[in-house]
């Protein structure tokens, strides 16, 4: 029976009526009088913001109430995290109010790491660096500063080297998670920086040991990825993960394949056998796009294996199983899932490229993407722009200055790598003395980074003055002569930049939330302070009165760019994203004013434009082309002495080279931390779901059950891990995720009285020739019962 719409209206009419006198009746829970609780109502503020603990610089909105934080959410509008959160963002709230910080500057008293120290007014510590590095200028050695900085691209990292390089100082060294993938695009595609992985429009991503949900560039990124729902109307990424553990990425990934250590490249290759010997390869790409995948004579007619000989020569699949452990039918359907599934990307993790040979193999694992032409295409790898920023004030140098630049910096990097934390340290140790007279550290601690913390200890006796700008009193700052705490990002201005593993350029504000302590300064403000003091063309180089004044100046590079939007909603990036697609750009704001209040508002700006119509953003190279056989590289591997070369990788030996006083495969890897910097809530941050519950506390190891039962650890026990170079005590967890014979131990944790328990010292300290790395796979130990 269908209504008339006169009964229609006087049926909701009455239904109106009864809901009326039923909430009348009380039989709806009508609300009671709340007495009154003895004080006023909050002021209550949601105010958008960017994360910096790690570098994926994902948006937060800080819920304040009274002047308090109180709630740190994930902003909606941020482009990469889209309202999502990691636990370590979550976190910021523990860490602002974290008993332990510290909120003025400190000098010390009586020797160093003695543990006393007398606080300084900000004036007074500022003045008493400003004197020293006067003393330095007037002598004409400005190059004996450097500094060693953490992750802070965006205008800190660019704040830092502008006043360095107006001091006259070219050794500025970055401690911040080098993983070798910008070595790897620099050597094949002729652009030095980490590849950018378009993960949510994706078929198939093959990562190879790159932790997405852990300690990659960005987990929110991954996340948001492989987070929508899987029905016909969304389809999802499939996810598979090669890594030598169950992680918690391979746990939740779609397919997880275990391999040996140090058989990434050789499982990869594997794969490629495969797509050659079945034709499933984008020829077309290769033919125009592509240099080394066919034999070629050089000018004086001799001919040099290509790509795909020495792939069909060296890399049959049942060879391939035998090395990595990988059945063969697993190969061969991988890779055909690989070539099928379009658009199909393999990720490189750090895992392959933390290794004797991780540059070579990193080419091995990239390969793949170059095979199904899975460059700068939809689903593929991208290289994305810097944020049209306008640059920082002209340098201005005088003679003092450039003879400081002139004798070039203290630190020698490998063929294809950059200057290292570690390679300071041996520099300086090796150096005359007084090569560095004054040391600042930025968000860095080598004493708890480094594989070679000695070094770093002989390298600090040897500096007259050690400052630090950590908020807490980690390892490094122990042994400092001054420290000059940073404000926590609730409490500053600052910016930010999308991870280079995001492939749109994105352009993040942080600003205060919360009022700073009385007595503290954000380190930005401090070198710009710092610059004010030394004078002359230091000044000059930084004419601005504060960070904010920074930012806003920054910020007219991209009003004026005429490309890119403040953030906004789903509705609006695609709008944006379809007129720039034509050709097209309106300005959302029409007056500069405008726009910095929308950036303010929104927290930042973003082009969610890609243009994958012009191959000089991905191939800048001296042949203008993808190089899978790069001459560079040729001239470093193929040498007297070498029994390997480039895609001719030994396989793993079978037995362990540590013998049997240390039979164990040391396998190391990150937590959360992604830098020399770390937070001071490792153990919360950790204690989530994950596939070893209750030992987050204490430092841990896992081993194979098989493996503890043959040397008598019952699970839980604390032991020694003991290599040639160490020991540290662990609590030992028994886990079937791990290979046998080896040892699987995180980085990062503390024990409850603030030990330092670190994998990383244990290394034996190879390293890959090319990238200068250290290799995180060549290390055998034995467990003792502590």
């Amino acid at each position: 029976m269908r209504l008339k719409r006169r009964e229609f209206v006087l049926a909701m009419a009455g239904g109106t009526a009864g809901l009326g006198l039923a909430r009348r009746a009380g039989q709806d829970g009508a609300p009671t009088a709340v007495r009154d609780a003895g004080w006023p109502p909050g002021v209550e503020e949601r105010i958008n913001s960017t994360c910096l603990v790690c570098p994926s610089r994902c948006g937060v909105r800080a819920r304040v109430v009274d002047g308090r934080l109180v709630h740190l959410d994930g902003n909606p509008l941020h482009p990469l995290s889209r309202g999502g959160l990691c636990p370590r963002g979550v976190a910021g709230v523990q860490t602002l109010y974290h008993p332990e910080r510290l909120r003025q500057p400190l000098l010390r008293i009586g020797p160093r790491g003695g543990g006393s120290w007398r606080p300084l007014t900000w004036s007074s510590a500022i003045a008493t660096l400003a004197d020293r590095l006067g003393q330095l200028r007037a002598a004409g050695r400005p190059e004996a500063l450097a500094v060693v900085a953490g992750y802070g691209a965006g205008s800190m990292e660019d704040l830092w080297r502008q006043l360095l390089g107006a001091f006259g100082s070219p050794n500025y060294v970055a401690d911040a998670y080098p993983d070798g993938t910008d070595s790897v695009a620099a050597a094949m595609h002729g652009i030095a920086r980490r590849p950018a992985y378009d993960l949510e429009r994706a078929a198939l991503v093959l990562s190879f040991g790159a932790p997405l949900f852990e300690a990659w560039w960005s987990p929110v990124q991954a996340f948001v990825a492989f987070g929508g729902p899987a029905d016909e109307a969304s389809r999802r990424t499939r996810f598979v993960q090669v890594d030598t553990r169950f992680s918690r990425t391979a746990a939740r990934a779609h397919e997880w394949i275990g391999v040996r250590p140090a058989s990434y490249a050789t499982l990869a290759l594997g794969i490629a056998y495969v797509l050659l010997k079945e034709e499933r390869v984008d020829g077309d790409f290769l033919r125009d796009h592509v240099a080394g995948f066919d034999d070629w004579t050089d000018a004086k007619g001799v001919t040099h294996e290509g790509y795909s000989s020495i792939v069909l020569r060296h890399f049959r699949t049942e060879e391939v199983s035998d090395a990595t452990g990988v059945p063969v039918e697993r190969i061969v359907r991988v890779a055909r899932a690989f070539a099928a599934q379009a658009p199909a990307v393999a990720v490189c993790g750090a895992d392959v490229t933390l290794a004797p040979d991780g540059l070579l193999a990193g080419m091995a694992v990239h390969s793949l993407n170059a095979l199904v032409g899975a460059i700068n295409r939809p689903g593929g790898v991208f290289f994305a722009d810097d944020p049209p920023l306008a640059p920082l004030a002209p340098l201005a140098l005088d003679g003092t200055a450039r003879r400081g630049l002139g004798r070039g910096p203290l630190v020698v990097p490998a063929p294809f790598g950059a200057p290292t934390a570690d390679g300071l340290a041996e520099a300086i140790g090796n150096a005359d003395a007084g090569a560095v007279q004054v040391l600042m550290l930025y968000y860095a601690n080598p004493l708890a980074s480094s594989q070679s913390p000695e070094t770093w200890r002989r390298a600090l006796q040897r500096v007259e003055l050690v400052v630090t700008c950590s908020p807490f009193l980690d390892e490094t700052a122990r042994e400092a002569d001054l420290i000059l705490p940073d404000l926590l990002p609730q409490e500053r201005w600052q910016d930010g930049v999308a991870p280079s593993s995001y492939p749109y350029p994105t352009w993040m504000l942080t600003r205060p939330v919360v009022a700073p302590p009385p007595a503290g300064m954000a380190t930005g403000e401090m070198l710009l302070e710092l610059a004010r003091r030394l004078g002359g063309t230091v000044a000059a180089s930084l004419p601005y009165g504060d960070m904010e004044t920074l930012l806003k100046a920054r910020a007219r590079g991209l009003f004026a760019a005429r490309r890119g939007m403040p953030f906004g909603d789903e509705f609006e990036t695609a709008h944006q994203h379809q007129m720039e697609e034509r050709g097209w750009w309106l300005p959302s704001q029409p007056d500069f004013d405008g726009f910095w209040t929308a950036l303010l508002e929104r927290g930042g700006w973003t082009d969610p434009f890609l243009d994958t119509t012009d191959p000089g953003r991905w191939r800048r190279t001296a042949s203008g082309r993808l190089e899978l056989m790069p001459a560079a590289v040729l001239r470093h591997v193929e040498q007297p002495g070498r029994t390997d070369g480039l895609y001719r990788f030994v396989p793993p030996p079978a037995e362990h080279a540590g013998g049997a006083r240390y039979p164990l495969r040391l396998n190391p890897y990150r937590l959360s931390t992604l830098a020399s910097g770390t937070v001071h809530l490792a153990p919360w941050i950790a204690e989530r779901p994950t596939m070893l519950p209750e030992v987050h506390w204490v430092p841990w190891v896992e081993v194979h059950p098989e493996t503890a039962r043959a040397a008598d650890l019952a699970d839980g026990v604390m032991a020694w891990v003991v290599s040639p170079r160490g020991r540290y005590r662990a609590r030992v967890r028994h886990f079937p995720g791990v290979p046998p014979d080896t040892v699987v131990a995180p980085y990062g944790p503390r024990h409850p009285d603030g030990a330092l328990a670190s994998p990383l010292q244990l290394l034996d300290g190879a390293t890959d020739a090319l990238t200068g790395l250290a290799a995180w796979c060549t290390t055998f130990v034995r467990l003792e019962r502590a």
